[in-house]
């Protein structure tokens, strides 16, 4: 039984060096980092992209009653940026600023 014991304790067949494991886990945790803040940026800009088409729906109106017309004319107060890469939309930014040190928060 000692024998078996020994030759159990000193079979390598199948075994992962913990190194091998560390490097695995590491990657995987650098991989998901970046997908989460690639998600994170892109819910921005579909929220920001949505909140400019939803402001650009015309809800202008005339109506006519007795002879006299009126009306109301919508004009949107948000703009989408040019044409431009890394521009989030509607003024949009995930960027925060740097904040003094000591500075209260408000």
């Amino acid at each position: 039984m000692r024998q078996f014991a020994v030759q159990l304790w000193r079979d390598q067949r199948g075994a992962i060096p913990a190194l091998s494991t560390l490097f695995l886990y590491t990657i995987l945790v650098l991989g998901m980092t970046v997908g989460i803040v690639t998600l994170r940026d892109q819910i921005v800009q579909e929220y920001g992209d949505l909140a400019v088409a939803l402001d650009s729906l015309n809800q202008s109106w005339t109506a006519t009653i007795n002879g006299q017309t009126r009306g109301y004319t919508d004009v949107p107060s948000l703009t989408p940026p040019a044409d431009e890469p890394g521009v989030e939309p509607a003024g949009l930014s995930v960027q925060v600023a740097p904040v003094p040190e000591g500075t209260p928060f408000p």
